[in-house]
């Protein structure tokens, strides 16, 4: 919050030759211009920093990925801009870049690394470790924090940061979240690799920086939103946020990794369909389908409000990221690449007794439930029609009621980042993949409680997530993990 005090009072000076475009309509949102967003990697082997800088700067300097090369800038209505320039050179580099070399060390040996989490060993889910150790590891002196850092500076929104050991490598990608999603960042991945390999001309071309397909998106919604009569109003937010400021921002917060053992969401999974399917009112009947997804939000809403009452009637209310690309395909042309965010918010209401006191199958059926009924494309318009309320801030809605406990989740396991394979840029030639042995996402510059990141599947199939929540609340929610009889 103090970034003013350190900044330069200008942004510097626009460069004629740079191609001006406005940020999207729903990138440039109260959310997605304020948080900076952090995926780090770990391969298990020494990469070549500058092959791996090089052939990124050279997805980046493609035409359509230029975008990602963007300088960020207010105009003089104060409307944020990307002044992406005409060509790339060593004073205005298509990707931020910074090497830090501990070629000597091995990475089990360094302060931070030794904290890098492993899967339990036990088959059983498990915290195993806290990201903010990792810190260290993530953040340089010039890592970009805020998104002054960005205006006032001549710094390009995508950043790459290694740092090396004698057995390891830690690969850290950074953006402004208005710069792009998780999918759109799985298509960077992509094109990264191919580059890599030398597969260049596999790279498919994304749309244009100017060819904004969501410009038109909620002006003309023909239905209400199906959660329309729990829609909070400006007031009932405010209100709900000085309830909850406590617990959301002032309180102290933990922040924690849990994994999830693949056999262990199998039997999860199992289970939960069995119940429906004996439920059956006929032979006939189809139970519903139940992705694992459905499963682990599920899951870890029960545990996350172990400490309410079993009869508690407390409004829980599960928001989840959906993102909008496949129900878009009328203005998405196929297999181009949109670099943009395209994504919103699904939310389950139901209350806290019936996620403590119902089967697992109940929850995560409901779970489907909202993703079948609000993710329609007559209903991404009629989301994007009531964020469009709201023109200054672009805020999400609010569903639910002033004395509702919100969780939010951001699944990412559909970006695949665990099938990132590096192996083209290893120093000692390979024959074989070479894929991340973790993966951690985190943000800042503000940590809320109550936000969970789904990293994703390893190649293993166990799942990863992450979040910060008030003090206490992990060590209920551990101790309910080792309870559970499955």
């Amino acid at each position: 919050m103090f970034e003013f005090f350190f900044n330069p009072s200008k942004a510097p000076q626009p460069v004629p030759t740079d191609k001006i475009v406005p940020v999207g309509f729903f990138d440039d949102t109260i959310i997605f211009r304020t948080f900076v967003l952090y995926t780090l990697f770990v391969f298990d082997d020494v990469l070549d920093p500058q092959n791996l800088c090089t052939s990124l700067e050279r997805v980046v300097s493609r035409p359509g990925w230029n975008k990602l090369g963007a300088r960020l800038r207010r105009n003089d209505r104060g409307q944020l801009e990307h002044h992406i320039p005409a060509s790339f050179s060593p004073d205005r580099p298509a990707v931020g870049f910074e090497h830090v070399d501990h070629g000597a060390l091995a990475v089990e040996d360094h302060p931070a690394g030794s904290c890098i989490p492993h899967p339990p060993r036990n088959g059983r889910p498990a915290i195993v470790g806290d990201p903010d150790k990792l810190s260290e590891l993530i953040y340089g002196q010039d890592t970009p924090r805020y998104l002054d850092d960005y205006i006032y500076t001549d710094r390009p929104q995508l950043g790459l940061r290694v740092v090396s050991f004698k057995n390891s490598t830690i690969v850290v990608l950074h953006w402004i979240h208005l710069t792009f999603d998780a999918m759109a960042k799985k298509s960077l991945l992509n094109a990264w690799m191919l580059m890599l390999q030398g597969r260049e001309d596999e790279i498919p071309e994304p749309l244009a920086p100017d060819d904004y397909i969501l410009e038109h998106c909620g002006k003309k919604p023909t239905e209400p939103h199906v959660l329309a009569e729990y829609h909070m109003s400006k007031p009932g937010l405010v209100w709900w946020v000085l309830q909850n400021c406590y617990n959301l921002v002032l309180k102290k917060q933990e922040h924690r990794m849990v994994c999830v053992p693949a056999a262990y969401i199998t039997k999860l999974r199992e289970k939960a369909l069995a119940e429906l399917a004996a439920q059956a009112p006929s032979e006939k009947w189809e139970a519903p389908f139940l992705s694992e997804g459905d499963i682990l939000l599920a899951w870890t809403t029960r545990l996350a409000i172990a400490n309410l009452p079993e009869h508690s009637e407390t409004p829980i209310a599960v928001q989840q990221a959906y993102q909008w690309r496949p129900i878009l395909k009328d203005l998405l042309p196929d297999k181009r690449p949109f670099l943009s965010n395209c994504v919103g918010f699904l939310v389950t209401l139901l209350p806290a007794k019936d996620v403590l006191q119902k089967p697992l199958s109940y929850l995560a059926s409901q779970i489907r439930r909202s993703i079948k009924e609000q993710g329609s494309r007559e209903q991404v318009e009629a989301y994007t029609s009531l964020i469009r309320l709201d023109p200054a801030n672009r805020a999400p809605p609010f569903f639910g009621s002033t004395s509702m406990q919100l969780l939010m989740f951001s699944n990412w396991q559909k970006a695949d980042m665990y099938a990132t394979d590096l192996s083209a840029a290893a120093v000692t030639p390979r024959r074989t993949p070479l894929t991340p042995s973790y993966v951690q996402s985190v943000q800042g510059p503000y940590n809320f409680s109550d936000g969970i990141i789904v990293v994703g599947k390893d190649l293993e199939g166990n799942y990863w997530f992450s979040g910060n929540r008030a003090k206490g609340l992990w060590g209920m929610m551990e101790k309910k993990m080792e309870e559970e009889v499955i």
